[in-house]
């Protein structure tokens, strides 16, 4: 049982769906920073020539950002205490420590692998990969999640999810690279896909563990910044530093932002509603934003068409099957 300010008991399960029905919502308005961190990385790495750098740039700007936060936040550096006394006896897995570099490798698959698949291809395979993860981290209960099993009600939100990202690229389908060419980068996006349910199952075991998801973010940052600036560094030894001028304009560096944004309250998120529901809603947001963003903020000339909304609806209709409940059976 749990107390209301009032006093009054209320029902565990009663305030698991209470805290369940705001998390959905507030995991849809989470999705919908994706874009937006999206628009802003991929007008920085026009303006630099580099993808890379670009990402490594944006993890670093969010690396400095939770330091300085860190520096005048006693309560910050005690969680991040608290991470270090965790990590030693192997209360948490050392692993996991590790889960900023999944965020990185995803980075690096979109300003790589997404050259070659086209954004369409490239966004099918990788929700593909994170919803199976998400399934797959459920059942399993990986990071210390409650584990929830793959019933019908589950599969069919993960098959209407991914009915949806197939509806909603259509458009850019037609335009795809032959299949040949692009099996292997595909791949790699779902691969990175996958990752990412793994790291946000991770990061919730991290945040528990400091008690603070705000330390989480800042690992995160920190792996996912020492990882693509080490991706950058190969890249340099292997094809130059050949590239435009840095950027002059302040806010096309504020990819870092969204990504605190993003991540703290992902690791928030993911121990009350699962990888799975988390996933879905953030791509939930992510549709509903980046039509918002294209009717709104246009950028090449695109305008979302009625595919695209259909496949927004679906993604919400998917959320909403996921969310729900199964009733509990009454015996006569």
């Amino acid at each position: 049982m749990t107390t209301t300010p009032a006093g009054r008991a209320v029902p565990a399960a009663r305030a698991s769906s209470r805290s369940r029905l705001l998390s959905v919502p507030a995991a849809i308005a989470t999705g919908m920073v994706i874009p937006v961190q999206a628009r802003l990385n991929g007008e920085l790495s026009q303006r630099l020539g580099d993808g890379i750098a670009a990402a490594a740039l944006s993890f670093t700007g969010g690396l400095i950002l939770m330091t300085v936060l860190a520096a005048c936040s006693p309560g910050l550096r005690r969680s991040l205490r608290a991470l270090g006394t965790a990590a030693m006896p192997g209360r948490l897995p050392r692993r996991y420590l590790l889960a900023g570099v999944f965020g990185g490798t995803f980075a690096l698959a979109q300003s790589t692998a997404a050259l070659l698949t086209g954004i369409a291809v490239f966004t099918v395979a990788a929700i593909a990969g994170q919803t199976l993860s998400g399934l797959i981290v459920d059942a399993r209960g990986v990071g210390g999640g409650v584990k929830q099993r793959p019933d019908g009600r589950r599969v069919a939100g993960a098959a209407v999810i991914l009915a949806a990202a197939v509806i909603s690229a259509v458009p850019g389908l037609s335009a795809a690279p032959a299949a040949g060419a692009v099996a292997l980068p595909a791949l790699a996006a779902a691969v990175a896909g996958f990752l990412l349910g793994l790291q946000q199952a991770m990061n919730g075991a991290i945040g528990a563990a400091a008690g603070s998801p705000l330390a989480a973010t800042w690992l995160n940052f920190f792996a996912g910044a020492v990882f693509l600036a080490a991706a950058w560094g190969v890249k340099a030894i292997l094809q130059g530093t050949a590239g435009h001028p840095p950027s002059t304009d302040w806010w096309t560096y504020l990819g870092g932002l969204c990504g605190v944004v993003f991540i703290g309250a992902a690791t928030f998120l993911v121990r009350r509603i699962g990888v799975l529901l988390l996933g879905m809603a953030l791509i939930a947001g992510q549709l509903a934003s980046s039509i918002m963003l294209d009717v709104f903020v246009p950028s090449g000339g695109r305008s979302p068409g009625a595919l695209t909304y259909v496949g927004a609806l679906l993604t919400f209709a998917a959320v909403w099957m996921t969310s729900r409940r199964p009733r509990p059976s009454t015996g006569k």
